[in-house]
């Protein structure tokens, strides 16, 4: 079974390099985004960096709503 963490960012899985809609932080809990790309993500530590090697980085504790940690659960049916 892959229990590996994943990053969900406003209801989809992202990768390093995604593009994805992350949640306005001037507007919480609004539902409006804005286009910022996944520079960086540190699964370990539970911490996600965007834009570049200089931009911002979220920790889990810190994170936007709609954005987080998971753990993928494969089943069989």
């Amino acid at each position: 079974m892959n229990n590996e963490p994943i990053l969900v960012v406003s209801g989809k899985v992202v990768k390093q390099n995604s593009r994805v809609d992350w949640p306005d932080l001037n507007y919480p809990g609004a539902g409006l985004t804005i286009l910022r790309t996944i520079h960086s993500i540190d699964y370990d530590s539970m911490k996600v960096q965007l834009d570049d090697s200089t931009g911002p980085w979220f920790y889990k504790d810190n994170l936007p709503e709609g954005v987080g940690f998971y753990k993928r659960v494969d089943g069989k049916l």
